[in-house]
């Protein structure tokens, strides 16, 4: 059997895929909250899972690179909410609600 971890899915990234990304994540976010919600242990699930299956069976293009890092930058966004983790300069302040 394979190792999973020693398999490269996506081969070369760059800025451009990088920025695809971020443009995609909102509406990712918006898109796939409606299902699964936004925050939660079951959403990150979810959009990671996205991200791994845009990865694996996209393609090695540039719309499923976006796809899967936009999935995948909100997933671990998801997974750090449900986590509870604060931060940030004054990590007191529900204003920002970011982490950073």
């Amino acid at each position: 059997m394979e190792n999973p971890i020693d398999k490269s899915i996506v081969k070369n990234i760059d800025a451009i895929d990088f920025v695809s990304g971020t443009i995609a994540k909102p509406f990712i976010e918006k898109g796939m909250s409606q299902i699964v919600g936004n925050g939660t242990f079951i959403s990150a699930a979810a959009k990671l899972g996205t991200a791994l299956a845009a990865a694996k069976y996209g393609g090695n293009n540039r719309i499923a690179k976006g796809i899967a890092i936009g999935a995948g930058q909100d997933g671990a966004e998801d997974a750090i909410i449900a986590l509870g983790v604060r931060g940030g300069i004054d990590p007191e302040d529900d204003v920002g609600g970011g982490v950073f």
